[in-house]
């Protein structure tokens, strides 16, 4: 790799006093070297800052992208040192304006986020059902079966569950201090029915109590990951509401906007992630062809 120019270590220094860890330093300084032996060679001068243009900095952009075929992920953190050390320069006075104020990044695809298999919820769901305490069973079938967050789960009160002999619901508070109504089905009324049953007789409100008080989102997550590891599956409470919404998309047909009533989304977009194929989805699906 080329040597670094003065500038470029001028820089580093400064990002070094400002706290930035030796790790990201070097990774700025791999990126900034790369960048002014690639512009050094396309056009056989010496690196001057003044000089650069943004159309330059497109140009590099364009070959990572299609030459290189870097990831986008290394793209963008290379936009962003040379957004980074532009500014630097315009502040020390060395250039008059930033080439890279406008650069932008390349856009990643986001995969559908991580969701439980049937056969490995079924696992999980039967190592909760086995279990002889119940507030670990209602903790897990719960977030199953509604797709709760860790914290809307320990913001739950008595007075939020309402239950029948062939229907239930909770009133769940969620982000930004929105409250909705997330129905239940059997298995998560009779797990609640239980809990409820065996629940200590405590002057707290919260409808769920471990052996320190209240359960917290921390409390929720060793219950859910000690399960996991049980069954021989990796989840967590997120993961859990990620198999849910996808059940909900995939097998029960429920339809954009009933999801995002559910879940609590502000916005569609964020529930149309679920409908996403995921990797394994399209392994299958070549493997259909053969």
């Amino acid at each position: 790799m080329p040597a670094s120019h003065p500038l470029i270590e001028a820089f580093l220094q400064d990002l070094a006093r400002a706290g930035k860890s030796p790790r990201t330093v070097e990774g700025y300084r791999k990126d900034l070297v790369d960048f002014i032996a690639w512009l050094e060679g396309r056009y056989g001068e010496a690196f001057d800052p003044k000089a650069v243009l943004p159309e330059d900095l497109r140009d590099y952009r364009q070959h990572l992208l299609a030459v290189r075929r870097a990831a986008p992920a290394t793209i963008n953190r290379r936009v962003s040192a040379l957004r980074a050390f532009f500014a630097y320069l315009v502040s020390r006075g060395e250039i008059p304006s930033n080439p890279a104020a406008r650069l932008s990044g390349v856009r990643q695809a986001r995969a559908a986020p991580k969701a439980l298999s049937e056969a490995e919820l079924r696992r999980l769901l039967r190592e909760a059902r086995r279990s002889p305490n119940p507030l670990h069973r209602a903790v897990i079938l719960l977030l199953a079966h509604t797709g709760l967050r860790a914290s809307e789960l320990c913001a739950l009160r008595l007075s939020d569950v309402t239950l029948s002999e062939r229907k239930g619901k909770i009133v769940v508070r969620g982000k930004g201090e929105k409250v909705r109504e997330v129905p239940l089905n059997a298995e998560a009324r009779e797990a609640l029915r239980e809990w409820l049953a065996a629940r200590p007789s405590v002057p707290e409100d919260a409808l769920f109590i471990g052996r320190r008080g209240p359960l917290t989102p921390s409390g929720v997550w060793r219950i859910v990951r000690e399960y996991a590891r049980r069954a021989g599956v990796e989840a967590h409470p997120h993961v859990l509401r990620h198999t849910f919404a996808t059940r909900l998309l995939r097998e029960a047909g429920a339809d954009l906007v009933t999801v995002a009533e559910i879940l609590g989304h502000e916005s569609l977009n964020t529930t149309a992630r679920y409908t996403r194929p995921s990797e394994a989805d399209l392994e299958a699906a070549v493997e259909r062809l053969g």
